[in-house]
């Protein structure tokens, strides 16, 4: 897949290469991740600390962040005034309900955190069906749903190898295409959002001028707040810019809370579609709830460089080509501490993964089989329950192992070498793989 990049962004490509490039001069990796963010826990609530590196006063914040992110929201009107705005078309009650302890969504059977995406955000809204950019499968009394989620389980040919994935779709609207959507882990989307735009361009080679094979690109998206087209990041799309704006859009599709981001209904003017209500969720409480999130705590990887065994499974990792979509590093401008680098062993780039995993729902330039590059780190806490481990979009994957083989387009190369190796030589390349 080639898409021709701008002269003005090869500019940029080249200058802040030789910024990079200039990064690594020192001889020593940084640590994995900054002072103040990384925890070292493996236990089952790691993921709903705050970083240890907040001030009293920003701890105090984060907490009312949390309340806000965790508690309920209820229908309006209602004596609670701060949180009434709940639907009246709704996927969960709370972000918590989908992200629970700030983990992953569970798949439709075992509770709240899948949704079906129905159509780009840059689309004309269908009006025939009376849907949405979302399927909406929860609605207040009195107010009919959207429909059901329901899903068969067909055959899919991966390479040489035939894999096993749900088709999900609407009960009611069955023949209409959908794409699921696993809720991700919100662990370090605070180091995400700080990545510059530039960064981004820089990483992406669209035209796979290195002829490495790797053609990541950016995903030119609409930041609502600034007004204008810019790389995104967050979403298993990139197809949105900034945490702010990917909380704003949570709070309107998944609760059906309004926000000064999006203070319309999201949804085709029609009957099962609730009219104007104004902004339920003021900028100071969205920017509470987005601080909480910036502000978890990140498990601190294992010792890949001092631990043999871990040292090891590095080294298959790079040997295989893996960090050349989860690129290892990626850098970030702080507020307060200038550049650092981190450990997220990804790109946030979009790559044609093949047709396996495509679906067919565009989302701004990200097309059906492209998907940006997941980020890595605790893929050992998602991994550890091995009746519950859900991974990829639509958690199709119930293991590394199973994931891994779903790659094709860009990754294709990297699956075969793996699929080579020797079941001793995958063991360990999993096991790095689950101390991150």
């Amino acid at each position: 897949m080639r898409h021709r990049m701008p002269a003005s962004a090869k500019h940029i490509l080249l200058v802040s290469a030789l910024a990079v490039g200039l990064v690594g001069c020192s001889g020593k990796p940084p640590p994995p991740l900054p002072e103040g963010y990384g925890i070292a826990s493996r236990d089952s609530n790691v993921l709903s600390r705050p970083r240890p590196g907040l001030t009293p006063e920003q701890r105090l914040e984060w907490s009312v962040g949390r309340s806000f992110a965790v508690q309920p929201w209820v229908a309006p009107p209602s004596t609670t005034t701060a949180r009434d705005g709940l639907g009246p078309l709704f996927n969960a009650n709370s972000c918590a309900a989908c992200h629970r302890h700030n983990g992953q969504g569970q798949l439709p059977e075992q509770g709240p955190g899948m949704i079906l995406v129905l159509r780009s955000p840059a689309a004309t809204p269908d009006t025939n069906l009376n849907l949405g950019d979302q399927l909406q499968d929860r609605a207040l009394p009195g107010w009919p749903t959207e429909g059901e989620i329901h899903w068969r389980v067909q055959g899919v040919t991966v390479g040489e190898q035939s894999l096993e994935a749900k088709h999900y779709f609407i009960t009611q609207h069955p023949q209409r295409p959908v794409s699921a959507r696993l809720a991700p882990a919100l662990v370090g989307m605070g180091l995400l959002d700080h990545v510059s735009d530039d960064t981004l361009i820089a990483m992406s080679d669209p035209d796979d001028t290195d002829e490495d094979g790797i053609s990541g690109r950016v995903n030119t998206v609409w930041d609502v707040q600034q007004k204008r087209f810019r790389p995104g990041r967050f979403g298993w799309k990139a197809s949105q810019p900034s945490l702010r704006q990917q909380s704003a859009l949570a709070f309107a599709q998944d609760i059906g809370v309004r926000s000064s981001l999006y203070p319309h209904p999201l949804c085709p003017d029609n009957g099962n579609c609730a009219a104007e209500v104004g902004v339920e969720i003021n900028d100071k409480l969205l920017g509470a709830v987005s601080d909480y999130i910036a502000n978890l705590a990140i498990p601190t990887p294992g010792d890949h460089q001092g631990d043999p065994a871990l040292a090891a499974g590095r080294a298959q990792f790079d040997d295989l080509g893996c960090g050349q979509c989860h690129r290892p590093y990626l850098s970030a401008d702080l507020p307060g501490r200038g550049s650092v680098e981190f450990q997220a062993f990804t790109d946030l780039l979009l790559h044609d993964m093949g047709p396996g995993l495509a679906d067919t729902i565009a989302a701004f330039a990200a097309e059906g089989a492209e998907w940006r590059t997941a980020p890595l780190w605790g893929l050992g806490l998602r991994t550890r329950e091995a009746d519950n481990t859900r991974l990829l979009h639509d958690g199709r994957a119930g293991s590394i192992h199973e994931a891994i083989l779903w790659h094709d387009g860009e990754a294709q190369r990297s699956r075969q070498r793996y699929q080579a190796l020797t079941d001793a030589q995958q063991h360990i390349l999993q096991q790095f793989l689950q101390a991150l």
